[in-house]
């Protein structure tokens, strides 16, 4: 407003002698003009005028004469009443003149139409009855009630058409009074009146009514009711029988030949000769200060520009929330509401967005994330910030002096607020979030705000990994649990190269004779400081790496070369089963490296958990397994009925054997409906020419109940642990023993 304020000042200045003599110019141009057409008007209003009192005049005295041709015809009636068709005939014919707008007359001796003239054409007249007709009724009653003459019209005809109508009563002397006779009426051509009149050769627009102010279009009988809106002129046809009221108007409207528009050319071309110059010397003035002008306003837009490429920097473009490049600055120049006000970082990811993303395409992925910042933006208050960190990624930060209470009671805010369902293309889709969150507990320095979205985001693995849809605070516990895993995951890499990972081997006995009919190879870590860890320890942290599959590649290196150890000992180890990894399958050099390996065909087996998403792979296990199987290759489905896939898509790639979970093993002791369901997986295997192995044989109880349900083989602590190489040649070798000693 105030660079406007000024610009204007600046104007006025360069050009206020110019707007001064404008002014002026324009003043005299507007009074001139006003002068000039209030002068035509009043002209052309009295040329108006003159010409409507010459058609009225006219108007009258036609009418007039007509009235009288009408009044002459009745006296002669008067004389002979009892007349017929022939003398009223020559009667007539004598009166009417061929300049005369009469056209025809009727005489109604008692109301009745018996005479008419001329005759031919007006045959229907002819016994018409004023006092029935309701057309002519009114108007004849008028002319006898009052007697006096009474003009109508226009009027429908009964012979056909339309005409004014001239009553006049006949009246006769019967000696002592004068009695009514009847009606004489005479028809009155309109169209040969007007003409007759002057107005059908005239260019004005006329209107004519039998009233003064005429407020009905059918009360205007010549013209339109609009033309009594113009400002007309006005006339009047006064007769003793009535009065027309005449207005009218040029047929253009008023101020059409009036000279004004070159009046005000020329008005205005002579001020224009007197303020140009003036505002010649006003555009040198205004050249300089518009130079100004055009820097500063481009200096401006350069600091806009600025501005707005520096909002887009901070703001995200397709939700319009704060990005992380916000946050940072947020954290490293913190801005306290007040002194003794904590940092509370909220760290968001959202649970399903990938399906939705995955089945509703970027469109309906794009809707659940303007959404989402909706919604948080929703539940920001005046010190509060929502942001957008990146993919479906949200960070809420707050302040308070009391955090600990408000970042719980925030988070569950938010956490129900994401559950909230919402519609996209019609469909209702429930995203949900994980929410991670941290605080000060005290003021802090620039450093322990820069660690705290460290711990908000540890926070929220955690609440992600414990079943995600709910809020986790951060402790130092999770710190320590964090830098814990942090540590087990290099010592894992180096573990790798360093050979640390050793093979243990559990043997799979024949149900019926306890023969080892082959062995697992499970994987343990030969840690340096903390002994030996089993798979538990190390697997997520591999897997996490991204090196479970160099895990496999190792312990089936090992696997191999212990087998190879174990024939040259002459111990007959049928088979050596290997767990390989979703990461593993789906390496492009796996056939390669597995076509190098020196492998007796059916001695080697691969144990696929059920737990890998047998449809993400589908594509890939449809190439692999069969390419695995032409290499003489087992293929063993581990973990039975802990996954979700169907058997259907299990028993698609035809695996040589099942593995039933101890989890559905060890109940079977105690439940009927748990061996009852073992039996009819054990049937399903037999009737697919598929062995069924059961794990977690705990005690010789479950061995017995295993082998009466036909279960081929069993595996677990009852019948042999997992050992190493060296323990499990001295198991076979004492098993040998005990097998001779027994005979």
């Amino acid at each position: 407003m105030r660079s406007f304020a000024n610009s204007a000042v600046s104007n006025t200045s360069a050009f206020a002698p110019a707007i001064f003599a404008a002014i002026i110019a324009i003043i005299v141009v507007w009074v001139a003009t006003n002068w000039r057409l209030e002068r035509s008007l009043a002209d052309e209003r009295s040329v108006v005028a003159g010409e409507l009192a010459t058609i009225s005049s006219r108007l009258q005295t036609n009418l007039n004469s007509n009235v009288k041709l009408l009044q002459g015809l009745a006296a002669g009636i008067t004389v002979n009443p009892a007349m017929d068709q022939n003398a009223f005939s020559k009667l007539a014919a004598q009166i009417l003149q061929p300049d005369s707008q009469l056209r025809s007359f009727a005489a109604a001796p008692g109301m009745v139409v018996k005479w008419v003239y001329p005759e031919r054409g007006n045959e229907k007249v002819i016994g018409l009855d004023y006092r029935t007709n309701e057309k002519q009724r009114d108007s004849a009653m008028l002319a006898r009630n009052t007697h006096n003459i009474v003009l109508t019209g226009p009027v429908e005809l009964v012979q056909g058409g339309t005409a004014f109508v001239v009553r006049c009563p006949v009246y006769i002397n019967d000696g002592t009074s004068q009695v009514f006779w009847g009606l004489l009426s005479g028809v009155i051509d309109i169209s040969k009146l007007y003409q007759d009149s002057g107005l059908g050769s005239t260019d004005l627009e006329i209107a004519i009514s039998a009233v003064p102010d005429p407020n009905l279009p059918k009360q205007v009988f010549l013209g339109g009711l609009e033309t009594f809106s113009k400002q007309p002129v006005a006339a009047s046809v006064d007769m003793t029988y009535g009065r027309w009221t005449l207005v009218a108007v040029p047929a253009g409207g008023w101020g059409q030949n009036n000279g004004i528009a070159t009046f005000e050319i020329f008005a205005s071309l002579l001020a224009l000769c007197v303020v140009a110059p003036i505002v010649w010397v006003g555009l040198l003035t205004k050249s300089r200060q518009r130079t100004i002008e055009k820097l500063r306003l481009h200096k401006k837009k350069l600091v806009r520009a600025r501005q707005r490429l520096e909002y887009l920097s901070l703001h995200d473009a397709l939700t319009g929330l704060p990005n992380r490049r916000f946050v940072d600055q947020m954290i490293s120049q913190p801005r306290r509401p007040g002194p003794k006000d904590c940092l509370i970082l909220i760290h968001i990811d959202l649970d399903r967005f990938k399906e939705i993303n995955d089945t509703k395409g970027h469109i309906g992925g794009d809707a659940v994330l303007q959404t989402t910042a909706s919604r948080l933006a929703g539940l920001t208050g005046p010190n509060d910030v929502a942001a957008r960190i990146g993919g479906d990624e949200f960070i809420f930060a707050s302040w308070s002096d009391n955090p600990g209470s408000k970042a719980n009671e925030l988070a569950q805010q938010i956490v129900a607020t994401l559950q909230q369902s919402l519609f996209i293309d019609g469909s209702e889709c429930l995203v949900g979030a994980s929410v991670g969150v941290a605080w000060e507990n005290e003021r802090a320095d620039v450093r322990d705000l820069g660690q705290l979205l460290q711990s908000a985001d540890l926070a929220l693995y955690e609440a992600k990994k414990t079943g995600r849809g709910r809020a986790v605070l951060f402790t130092e516990e999770l710190r320590s649990a964090a830098i814990r895993s942090k540590e087990l995951a290099d010592e894992f890499n180096n573990a790798l190269d360093r050979d640390e990972l050793v093979a243990f081997f559990q043997p799979q006995f024949n149900a019926n004779t306890l023969d080892i009919a082959g062995v697992e190879t499970l994987a343990r870590w030969n840690h340096p400081i903390r002994g030996l860890l089993g798979p538990d320890k190390f697997l997520g942290v591999a897997e996490s790496l991204g090196r479970s599959g160099d895990m496999d590649r190792l312990i089936l290196q090992k696997a191999l070369f212990e087998m190879a150890r174990w024939d040259a000992l002459g111990m007959h180890i049928p088979r050596v089963s290997v767990n390989i990894s979703a990461r593993r399958l789906a390496e492009p050099n796996l056939l390669a490296e597995l076509s190098a390996l020196p492998l007796a065909r059916g001695r080697l087996c691969f144990e696929l958990l059920e737990t890998i998403s047998f449809d993400d792979l589908q594509p890939v296990l449809n190439q692999i397994i069969p390419a695995v199987k032409e290499l003489g290759i087992e293929i063993e489905i581990d973990d039975f009925g802990t996954g979700h896939a169907s058997i259907v898509s299990l028993l698609r790639f035809e695996p040589r054997r099942l593995k039933i979970d101890r989890e559905i093993i060890k109940p079977i002791v105690t439940s009927p409906s748990q061996r009852r369901l073992v039996s009819s997986i054990i049937e399903i295997g037999r009737s697919q020419n598929i062995d069924i192995v059961a794990e977690g044989v705990e005690t010789m109880e479950h061995a017995k109940i295993l082998r009466d349900l036909g279960c081929h083989l069993l595996q677990g602590y009852a019948l042999a642990r997992p050992m190493t190489s060296k323990h499990l040649i001295e198991f076979c070798r004492t098993k040998d023993v005990g097998f001779a000693q027994a005979g």
